[in-house]
């Protein structure tokens, strides 16, 4: 028997020589009990002291069992397990009261393990329940990560890979598709790490005007050029103590690239105009949807700063590479836009589509793809015509049901098997499956298309 505490069994009952054998027999068998003489009492115990297990007489004055489970019932809260103790011309209301609520009733008279065996039932449950609790909060933290959702191997390997490397100083580089949650990661490192509370600045490279990208990175000082009419910190000294995103950094220009590999040698940066370094403190990460080997290899990327950044580098996998993940990802996008009001739910066929789909935008089209669909769903419902035309028309089968001379449905059928054992990698069982036919008929059904003698 686990170690129970003194607000584990509440016991309610009326005759106080009852009362106080019941309170006898539990505590002997290692509960701790509270006891009350009506259901008032009772309630005012538990809006100071919850109980997981209440063992509640029937009958009572004030306020009885019946009016005291109603109450429970109708609070908002976590309930306990009730079990009613009744005299034997009240088992039809004990059955009733059962589908009203309670856990377990006791009918008078009765011995003390039929009391027991009722309580170490609920106590029992009571503990499975917790346990199925903390593996479920378990599962959940496994699968998120500072905004980062996924349960697919490559994403838990990238949650334990960013637990490691989070309080280094070292330079990450991150090397994705477009809309593969770059930034997110780059943000989920800073606040896994020490720096979390300093800031987290980030810059789009290729957004910026070569002209002006060494200036927001570095600062300038008045008179620097024609419009700095005042002095101004650099994105690096904003980002002191903190972390700075340098995203698209595959598109920056090989000479601010050569300022950027003595930022990072230095750890100081000059402001354009100055003659003074000023000392910086602030980890780079460096995010691009090119290879910056190939491209180092070709001479569009400096090959030390490739290296200076290449201390951890991140892959990031794309969706395609990462099914198990949709699922979680648009429970993630509908929460967000149910916090704004909107609450949907996908459907069946539509969850198969968005699994199938290929997603060349990642993370952002998925994204994208469901504030579309709440907004057009009908009764709260994303249904395929809610989804955009390319999703539909990429996940149609070529030929199957197009303008092609109608087929025998053997030869479509057979046609579809294949296609369908194709995509589990000719795994037969794991085809079937899907198809939602046995092993054996999939046998039959090939075999009668194989030409006689081969």
């Amino acid at each position: 028997m686990a170690n129970y505490t003194k607000t584990d069994i509440l016991v309610v009952e009326d005759d106080r020589d009852m009362r106080q054998l019941i309170d006898e027999v539990l505590s002997e068998r290692g509960y701790g009990v509270i006891t009350a003489a009506n259901g008032r009492e009772a309630l005012d115990i538990l809006q100071k002291t919850p109980c997981p297990i209440v063992v509640s007489d029937l009958k009572m004055p004030v306020m009885g069992g019946e009016a005291l489970l109603d109450e429970i019932s109708a609070r908002d809260v976590i309930k306990p397990f009730i079990i009613l103790i009744t005299a034997f011309g009240d088992i039809d209301e004990a059955v009733r009261l059962i589908n009203q609520g309670a856990y377990d009733y006791i009918i008078k008279p009765f011995k003390m393990e039929q009391l027991l065996i009722a309580v170490n039932r609920a106590a029992a449950e009571l503990a499975m329940r917790q346990k199925i609790q903390e593996l479920e909060q378990i599962t959940r933290d496994r699968c998120r990560l500072h905004d980062l959702v996924g349960r697919s191997p490559a994403m838990l390997r990238l949650f334990h890979f960013i637990e490691r490397i989070a309080d280094s100083a070292g330079t990450v580089l991150l090397e994705g598709e477009t809309g593969t949650g770059k930034e997110v990661i780059a943000r989920a490192i800073h606040r896994a790490s020490v720096r979390s509370e300093a800031p987290f600045v980030a810059v789009n490279c290729a957004a910026i005007p070569e002209g002006l990208l060494e200036s927001e990175l570095f600062g300038h000082v008045r008179g620097a050029f024609t419009d700095a009419t005042t002095d101004k910190k650099g994105l690096f000294v904003e980002a002191a103590g903190g972390t700075i995103l340098l995203d698209e950094i595959g598109e920056m220009p090989l000479a601010v690239q050569a300022k950027i590999l003595r930022v990072l040698q230095e750890r100081q940066v000059r402001p354009v105009g100055s003659n003074r370094s000023i000392p910086v403190d602030a980890r780079v990460i460096a995010a691009t949807n090119r290879n910056l080997r190939k491209e180092a290899g070709q001479g569009r990327f400096r090959e030390d700063l490739y290296y200076r950044l290449n201390i951890f580098k991140i892959e990031v996998p794309p969706l395609r590479e990462r099914r198990e993940d949709i699922p979680l990802l648009i429970n993630a996008f509908l929460s967000r836009h149910e916090q704004a009001g909107l609450k949907a739910v996908v459907s069946r066929e539509a969850m198969r589509l968005f699994l199938d789909y290929p997603w060349p935008g990642n993370i952002r089209e998925l994204e994208n793809v469901i504030e579309r669909c709440v907004f057009l769903a009908e009764d709260g419902v994303i249904s395929l015509r809610d989804l955009p035309g390319e999703m539909l028309e990429s996940c149609r089968e070529p030929g199957l049901f197009g303008k092609e001379p109608i087929r025998p449905l053997a030869e479509v059928e057979e046609h579809y098997i294949r296609h369908v054992l194709d995509r589990c990698g000719g795994n037969k069982q794991k085809a079937a499956t899907l198809l939602g036919i046995n092993r054996k008929t999939i046998l039959r059904k090939l075999k009668k298309q194989q030409v006689p003698g081969q």
